[in-house]
């Protein structure tokens, strides 16, 4: 899975998300889209490439 379809879904999650949940959800969000601007576009494919 992909930073952009790890967005989406997180994105769609929200919709039915309870209020609660709201502030975790953008905080994952914008990890994500960081990440993405910053060119590591599957963090977990390169941390396991990496040996962590």
């Amino acid at each position: 899975m992909t930073n952009v379809e790890a967005i989406k879904a997180l994105k769609d999650i929200k919709t039915y998300a309870q209020a609660n949940a709201l502030d975790a959800l953008d905080y994952a969000i914008k990890v994500l889209e960081k990440l993405d601007k910053d060119g590591i576009n599957n963090p977990l494919e390169n941390s396991e490439k990496d040996g962590k």
